[in-house]
């Protein structure tokens, strides 16, 4: 558990010692391995906040770690602080692993990073061991860099292992998809409630069980805990309790200061508002419309010099309209 000071941000993925919610997915893939029949290139796919990336990473420090001596643990699921492969990663020294990703999130992945993975197979490794290349939010791969890496998964050198993350709410590349072995991550109602209450502890958050429920129906436990804690850093207001108040204060916040981070938090913002009114309207057509509407006018407002003031006006006319 962490203290308060410490629970400000969720963990980069690369970072986290725990794995929840995955036993029976981590256990078919060690089933995989150790039948030594492992697909060259396996794709990850399932909604965003649902801890593809932690799952990926934890398998990657399984293979790794098999022979030292803080090796993974089965038991618990979970990367001892002083594991050798857990350090080099984190590092960004692993001789044996690559990452492919963005920047951030929201940047492209493109083709001249495509270029260094390329150098990255052709050089040898020291130990001869496996090569494991983890691509993240494949999604954002653009032309050139997804053309460059079609001729890298095409004919994969011997013990070299792609593990490619896809967010499944936006569209992968099928020439990408076809040449992978996709594993969907899906959890139930009930195993997204463990998995969010585990982080709740782990974060030591406060929150009412019954408030969650109907948010977990939607969304993922990652990017639930997410959210609170965007929140926790303003006025405690609570996104579980009154979502519209969430939204009309991140708007004020754009009024005052249009940066890339305010214009996330608010977009983001807007999704959970408008996915929580399709569940509860008999007629969401009217509110989807405004919600497309919505997105594409900030998206257009980011883009081009158009009349922001009016827009963010209508904007909170209609979300106000929306929520009786």
């Amino acid at each position: 558990m962490l203290n308060k000071d410490e629970a400000s941000s969720i963990i980069d993925p690369i970072k986290q010692l725990n794995l929840y919610g995955y036993k029976e997915y981590f256990n078919s893939f060690v089933k995989i391995i150790n039948s030594g029949n492992i697909p060259n290139t396996i794709l990850i796919s399932g909604p965003k906040g649902i801890g593809k990336a932690t799952f990926v990473y934890h398998l990657i420090n399984y293979f790794f770690s098999i022979k030292e001596d803080e090796k993974y643990s089965l038991n618990n699921f979970s990367i001892s602080e002083n594991n050798s492969s857990f350090k080099l990663i984190n590092q960004n020294v692993h001789p044996n692993f690559f990452l492919l990703n963005g920047k951030d999130s929201e940047s492209e992945i493109k083709v001249d990073q495509v270029r260094n993975l390329i150098a990255f197979l052709n050089k040898s490794t020291y130990s001869k061991d496996m090569k494991i290349i983890l691509i993240d939010n494949a999604e954002t791969l653009n032309l050139n860099s997804s053309n460059a890496l079609l001729k890298v998964l095409e004919e994969p050198a011997k013990k070299t292992f792609f593990f490619v993350i896809h967010n499944s709410s936006t569209k992968l590349l099928e020439t990408i998809k076809s040449r992978c072995i996709e594993y969907k991550i899906t959890f139930t109602h009930e195993e997204k409630k463990d998995i969010f209450k585990k982080l709740v502890n782990f974060y030591n958050l406060k929150l009412e069980d019954h408030i969650v429920d109907e948010d977990i129906n939607f969304n993922s436990p990652g990017n639930i805990i997410n959210y609170l804690m965007i929140l926790n850093q303003t006025n405690n207001i609570s996104i579980l309790k009154n979502k519209l108040s969430v939204v009309l204060y991140f708007l004020e916040k754009i009024k005052k200061d249009k940066s890339t981070k305010n214009f996330n938090y608010f977009s983001l913002f807007i999704e959970i508002f408008y996915a929580n009114l399709f569940i509860k309207k008999n007629n969401p057509s009217i509110a989807f419309n405004n919600f497309t509407k919505i997105i594409n006018l900030l998206n257009n407002m980011k883009k081009y010099n158009l009349d922001e003031k009016n827009i963010l006006i209508w904007i909170e006319e209609v979300v106000k309209k929306d929520a009786r």
